[in-house]
């Protein structure tokens, strides 16, 4: 009896797993049916299963084979560490087994332990220096070490691991991308950009990749070139699922023509995202087309009303009088904008006269001190959440300062944020009394300043035209680009960048300096 080929066809396997059960009504204790049922039934995506028969048998001859067969069908199955242990058992035996060396790195590397898994997976490689599988699966631990090493704000450490798996397989194209991103987060934007360029040629369809190019482009001020891969976002798994919805209308692609057409602008991304990209919805309706603007609840009443938006709804309103849907962050490519046909930020939007009062009422008489509004972080779900929020405390310099009214503009404090801002019954915090953007954009008008993380308080305040002091990490995103104080997106805003990763204190002296002058 022959072991399955795990790449088989569905009718071999099956085949192959009949003739296992026959064999096993006749002694079902045959080792050897036994480890061919075990591996079909891995083969056939059953690991669960795989794992009853292949346990059996590593019990009753606890070999080399047999327990790398069943930590094999252990991992596939999720069981991680039971996976580590038979495959250290099997490296008791056979110390220098390339094949085990293997497995045991891909456990590790299922458990994210990625400099262990490197580390054995160059043993294997020395094992067996002739072997693809050990090559492979140690750039895949090259590339996943680069991936954690960018994820905790490393971009130079990240860029040296994915150049050493570059060594090993020459234009791997997610060693290539990956690359681009960590030279994009050191400020090195035309290395980055030619990584991406390499990535491309060798294959022009993979979408994550373009989306990448496509923010170290805008990042760079490249925004033809930008604006075209940007759409590339519409096809990254992740964000798909938001450009597949409404299937009843046709989605806008490259070349459909939008006016005259009853458009439904597609919300996407975050609320910052939106109030960013909502000024198009002005420009398309003076193109002729009639725009109904999709926002989420916090965002409706602050957009209803807003001119060129015949009417704003909810992702899950019944849309019916339509004819196409577009994204709205596909407008800056379908009116070709460049760094000087930026549009102005929405000048209309809805603020009722009924909540300018009552936050008028919290606040109280103006009085001497200037009224400084604080956000220090934002949604800790953010992917770069952990580089762009500051602890509530360290912004201590700034908070202590005597002549300001300090107030903070967020719903939610985590609770170390809370225990400091306990501490200053100074700092008015209004919490969830801020039920959506437009009350927190009644709060915002009778405010001097707005000193904020890269949240969408900053795009609101900066939409309203309120005076915006930008505190950005070191890899900031792509819409503030480099080397810049300013911004083509909101007028009203000053950006204040980290000049190394993680250094905030130094942007915090610097925003405290600047309060105490004005």
């Amino acid at each position: 009896m022959t072991a399955p080929d795990p790449s088989g066809e569905p009718a071999a396997l099956d085949a192959a797993e009949v003739a296992c059960r026959t064999a096993l009504t006749r002694d079902f204790s045959d080792p050897v049916a036994l480890r061919q049922l075990g591996l079909t039934l891995l083969a056939r995506g059953k690991p669960a299963q795989a794992v009853a028969m292949l346990a059996e048998v590593a019990a009753s001859r606890p070999d080399v084979g047999s327990l790398n067969d069943l930590g094999r069908a252990l991992l596939a199955a999720g069981l991680t560490q039971e996976a580590e242990t038979r495959f250290r058992d099997a490296l008791r035996l056979q110390p220098d087994c390339a094949s085990t060396l293997v497995n045991l790195g891909r456990a590790l590397l299922a458990g994210e332990r990625f400099a262990e898994a490197l580390a054995t997976l160059r043993l294997a490689m020395d094992a067996a220096p002739n072997d693809p599988e050990a090559r492979d699966w140690a750039v895949q631990a090259l590339v996943s070490q680069g991936n954690a090493a960018l994820g905790r704000n490393d971009p130079t450490e990240a860029e040296r691991i994915y150049r050493e798996a570059l060594v090993l397989t020459p234009g791997l194209v997610p060693a290539l991308s990956n690359l681009g991103n960590a030279l994009v987060a050191s400020h090195q934007p035309d290395q980055a950009l030619d990584q991406y360029r390499q990535a491309l040629a060798r294959d022009p369809d993979n979408p994550n990749t373009g989306y990448a190019y496509a923010l170290a482009l805008l990042t760079a001020g490249a925004f033809e070139e930008g604006w075209k891969y940007h759409e590339c976002r519409r096809q990254v798994d992740q964000m798909r699922w938001n450009y597949d919805r409404r299937p009843e209308l046709p989605q806008w692609r490259d070349g459909m023509v939008l006016d005259g057409r009853r458009v439904l602008l597609l919300t996407e991304q975050g609320a910052g995202d939106m109030l960013q990209f909502a000024r198009y919805a002005r420009m398309l309706a003076e193109r002729g087309a009639h725009v109904v603007l999709e926002a989420r609840r916090p965002l409706q009443r602050l957009f209803d009303g807003m001119a060129g938006v015949a009417r704003v709804v909810g992702p899950d309103d019944p849309v019916t009088d339509c004819d196409v849907a577009c994204p709205v962050m596909s407008l800056p490519f379908l009116f070709g904008t460049t760094l000087d046909t930026i549009p102005p930020p929405v000048a209309d939007l809805t603020v009722p006269e009924e909540l300018l009062g009552r936050w008028g009422n919290w606040l109280g008489p103006a009085g001497k001190r200037r009224r400084v509004g604080i956000v220090c972080s934002g949604d800790s779900r953010h992917p770069n959440d952990a580089a762009r929020s500051i602890p509530l405390g360290q912004l201590a310099p700034i908070l202590s300062l005597r002549d300001h009214a300090f107030t903070l503009l967020q719903t939610e404090l985590r609770p170390a944020d809370r225990a400091v801002r306990d501490r200053l019954p100074g700092l008015r915090f209004p919490g969830v009394a801020l039920t959506d953007y437009a009350d927190t954009a009644a709060l915002i008008l009778q405010l001097d300043l707005i000193v904020t993380v890269d949240t969408s308080v900053a795009h609101l305040a900066g939409t309203l035209g309120k005076p915006v002091w930008l505190m950005l990490p070191h890899a900031a995103d792509y819409r503030w680009m480099l080397g810049r104080s300013d911004t083509p997106w909101y007028p009203s805003v000053t950006l204040y960048r980290q000049n190394r990763a993680g250094d905030w204190d130094a942007v915090i002296e610097t925003v405290r300096r600047d309060i105490t002058r004005l």
